[in-house]
């Protein structure tokens, strides 16, 4: 094995030393240059892993591709999985429409505690930066991409490669005789990473250490990033964020104490903690604008596929509400027994608080005139007006689950019962 080989192989050990896989592991295999090299230095290392090739379907030679990582994993004696998708391009676009599609497979195919490797190198990192750069990325973008980052339910991905220049890639694959095959789509021009992959990053790398640099400025980013995160966690620990029914809410005060600075980099924080995408400026610059909109208006604002919106002296990040459809609040309802949970539509459950006893119940939505008592009370009230003095979000009105018992109106979601009702309201929650 010559001294360069040797190098690779060590670098790739020692970073996923760094990041051991708590169950299986994955190859991201798409048959090109950069995941070839890779899958051959973990069969050359001893690191048992399973091949995962994406079959997009956007090129005619898509499947000759699939065949050739077939052969390549078979001759290696490496597992192999094939996974086909269909590439929506209202996701961002062709190119972004198929990663999304490419991360939606992996996910599916792994389970808790799984990792997925992915060989993307030095080359690619100053691509991203570059990339993002022209987009107008803050820190937390142009930090790019990491080395490892979590996914959801335990699962990660890892980068061994991330600091090596392609240039070493294509050494080694040439010393090992290795075959690989050519994307046609790279010579593109018109996809801006093609651009910036033949037309700007040879001639920077003339002049500078380029992927060492980029690398360097990364890491600083990256560790900009942080303390932005950091801050904008304790900020909003500052403005009292709770758990709500549906999604979290803020102290609005307390977040229009902030500098618009701030503000932005709060909702940024909150966004991705709850699993949102990153949003542009602009999105943000319209979020501070409505949200200083007169005392009754309540704004909505989509956000990172979230949605922002303000109800008396809260600010409130939720997940989007799915429609409720034309017939669900006057034509369904649904048969409980009040012991078990109940599903409702949209992620919802309603369950029984431990002073239910079971009973044949009936749950609806409301339809528009319903009045209610609540217990101890002398007189019933709309429940359009019980609704706002319970200060339930206006959001949510709709979809209150309304329980009837022999025709009698005995609880409203977890609000209140009525004489009639139990002596506590059941327990209704968003599990989704």
């Amino acid at each position: 094995m010559s001294d360069h080989s040797t190098n690779l192989t060590d670098s790739v050990r020692q970073t996923m030393l760094r990041h051991p896989p708590a169950r299986h592991l994955w190859l991201g295999y798409s048959g090109g240059l950069d995941s070839t090299v890779l899958l051959h230095l973990l069969v050359r290392s001893g690191v048992e892993v399973t091949a995962l090739h994406v079959h997009h379907g956007l090129s005619v030679r898509a499947d000759h591709w699939l065949a050739h990582c077939q052969a390549q994993a078979d001759r290696l004696g490496v597992p192999f999985q094939a996974l086909r998708v269909q590439v929506d391009r209202r996701d961002g676009g062709m190119e972004q429409g198929a990663r999304t599609a490419r991360y939606r497979a992996f996910a599916q195919v792994m389970a808790p505690g799984d990792q997925l490797l992915l060989a993307h190198h030095g080359d690619d990192q100053a691509e991203t930066l570059l990339l993002r750069l022209m987009r107008g990325a803050g820190p937390r973008g142009l930090a790019a991409m990491a080395e490892s980052r979590a996914l959801e339910e335990g699962k990660s991905v890892l980068r061994p490669l991330l600091k090596v220049p392609r240039a070493e890639l294509e050494a080694y694959a040439h010393t090992e005789g290795l075959e690989w095959i050519e994307d046609d789509s790279n010579a593109d021009l018109s996809i801006d990473r093609n651009y910036i992959r033949s037309q700007v990053l040879p001639a920077l790398a003339a002049r500078w250490p380029l992927v060492n640099r980029i690398a360097r400025a990364v890491e600083n980013l990256r560790e900009s990033a942080e303390l932005l995160e950091d801050l904008a966690e304790r900020d909003r620990s500052d403005c009292g964020v709770r758990q709500e029914r549906f999604g979290e809410s803020i102290a609005l005060d307390g977040f229009l104490s902030l500098s618009a600075a701030r503000q932005k980099n709060l909702l940024r924080g909150w966004i991705d903690a709850s699993g949102g995408e990153m949003p542009e400026a602009v999105q943000l610059s319209q979020v501070l604008m409505q949200i200083r909109a007169a005392d009754d208006a309540q704004p909505t604002v989509a956000l990172g596929g979230l949605v922002v919106r303000r109800y008396r002296d809260r600010l409130y990040l939720t997940p989007q509400l799915p429609p409720l459809g034309e017939s669900t609040a006057e034509e369904c309802a649904w048969q409980w027994d009040g012991v078990g949970d109940l599903e409702l539509p949209g992620g919802w459950v309603l369950s029984a608080h431990t002073a239910w006893l079971g009973a044949d119940y009936i749950v609806r939505y409301r339809t528009g005139g319903e009045r209610a008592k609540p217990a101890a009370r002398a007189h019933s009230q709309t429940l359009k007006k019980l609704l706002q003095e319970y200060a339930l979000e206006p959001w949510l009105r709709s979809r209150i689950p309304l329980v009837y018992s022999s025709g009698e109106l005995v609880a409203v979601g977890d609000l209140f019962v009525t004489a009639g009702g139990p002596t506590e309201p059941p327990i209704w929650r968003f599990s989704d």
